[in-house]
């Protein structure tokens, strides 16, 4: 090992490299234990903390554990490069009923949670002083770490100029959208959403007794943007990172008319930028929150697509209007994400840890799409459409034939494979384009898109 002083990388982060390569490629095998921090440190020529920096990023990664007296052990690291096939034998034994493969749409793939860090995290959170946190009723508006790290981000990523106390951490979008409805007035304030659209949003409007008008997105950007104008909505919801489920992407001339109609008519916009990260082809477009000088923006993320959907974290960056409108309304609430996942992630977020598994899941997203649409147009050909842009987690396939949803899903089944239906997306069913399947890749493996897609090929077309 040997520290380059001409590189722009610290001296920790090009140690941690070059552990993490030599445990990757079996030169320090699993059991067997690093150099001690004072005698590398020694044989580097460099101070104890630049070792120490590295080992302990080694540590939340998981690819060692600190034990005391005995040093840092390498540990078993070949779950975060999991066997295809052990993960295809995996599900096929939980039941019949069970697609071999599944081109679902939301989930992860298993392995994808970086679960050796947050245990190390968690570890050391409830062993510290921090842990007073376990004692009381955390803050109702998101822990102070967290909101920071979130805030930072949105700052110096997104260039979304927000405070800290802007923030407001909620349990899942159809969570953060229920309590923001409660700032509006059912009686009196419309919604505009796209249609076709993500339909549990839908479903929250619904509950809450407002008034929905759909504004169309694939007649086309003048149709839907003249359907917004003439909609009377108080408040749009909007996935213009990537739109579901078309995957459009909302040109900047777009949000900026989208901008100025919320300005003239005293509307809100709330942007979803739930797929921001996944972008496959071109840079991301400037959030409409980056654009709006004039406080019209409630801006969501959420870590369901990067980090897991299960623990149901997810935020809010309230303008300053509704902000004191939350707060007087909310100022006796709980918050519904507990204390120790904020903390944990809050943690996970301060250093480097989070930006790593982002790119690592970014890669390997970036990969599956490559696959995916590799694949359906070797096998297809001229025989389908694939609806994409280069975003998201999923595509839309439309096969030409003019078969209707169901007969390709039932088709698809009998080759073992699963791809879903489109039709819960539209406000009203029967305007849904038949012949049309969505087809995801969040949650399969990669070695298993190309033969799944093969079968399927085979189940529509023999």
């Amino acid at each position: 090992m040997h520290l380059d002083e001409s590189s722009p990388l610290p001296f920790y982060q090009q140690l941690f490299d070059q552990i993490h390569e030599r445990i990757e490629s079996g030169d320090y095998p699993t059991g067997s234990k690093l150099p001690s921090i004072r005698g590398l440190a020694a044989d580097l020529g460099c101070a104890r903390n630049t070792v120490e920096t590295a080992y302990h990023l080694l540590t939340q990664e998981g690819y060692v554990e600190s034990h005391p007296g005995s040093g840092y052990i390498v540990q078993n690291v070949s779950y975060l490069q999991p066997d295809a096939k052990q993960m295809a034998q995996e599900p096929a034994g939980q039941g019949d009923a069970r697609p071999r493969y599944n081109f679902t749409y939301g989930n992860l793939e298993p392995r994808t949670f970086p679960a050796a860090a947050w245990r190390s995290l968690t570890d050391d959170i409830l062993l510290s002083i921090d842990n007073v946190g376990c004692d009381a009723y955390n803050h109702p508006f998101g822990e102070e770490k967290l909101c920071e790290a979130i805030a930072w981000r949105l700052n110096t990523q997104r260039g979304i100029q927000c405070t800290a106390d802007q923030i407001i951490v909620q349990g899942g979008t159809q969570t953060s959208i229920q309590n923001l409805l409660t700032l509006f007035d059912n009686t009196r304030d419309i919604v505009a959403m796209e249609e076709p659209g993500y339909d549990g949003v839908r479903a929250v409007f619904e509950r809450s007794h407002f008034p929905i008008v759909p504004c169309r997105v694939l007649d086309g950007v003048q149709t839907f943007l003249s359907d917004i104008e003439q909609s009377g909505a108080r408040l749009l919801y909007l996935t213009p990172s990537s739109q579901f489920p078309t995957c459009q992407v909302l040109p900047v001339e777009a949000r900026e008319r989208v901008l100025a109609w919320a300005e003239r008519n005293d509307a809100y916009i709330l942007e979803d930028d739930y797929c921001r990260d996944f972008r496959y082809r071109e840079r991301s477009l400037p959030p409409l929150a980056s654009m709006d000088t004039h406080g019209r923006v409630v801006y969501m993320g959420t870590f369901s697509k990067s980090l897991s959907p299960a623990l149901r974290i997810n935020y809010l960056e309230l303008p300053e209007p509704l902000l004191e409108r939350w707060k007087n309304h909310f100022a006796n609430s709980y918050s519904p994400v507990p204390w120790l996942n904020q903390q944990v992630l809050a943690r996970f977020m301060a250093d480097s840890s989070w930006d790593r598994h982002v790119r690592r899941v970014q890669a390997k997203n970036r990969r599956k799409y490559e696959t995916l649409t590799r694949v359906l147009r070797e096998t297809m050909g001229n025989e389908v459409d694939i609806l994409e842009n280069g975003t998201g987690l999923h595509l839309l396939v439309r096969v030409r034939d003019g078969r209707s949803q169901s007969e390709l899903i039932e088709a698809a089944r009998a080759e073992d494979v699963q791809v879903y239906g489109t039709q819960k997306y539209w406000a009203n069913p029967a305007h849904t384009p038949d012949s049309t399947v969505l087809v995801g890749f969040s949650a399969i493996a990669e070695e298993d898109i190309e033969p799944g897609i093969r079968a399927l090929a085979k189940a529509w077309f023999g």
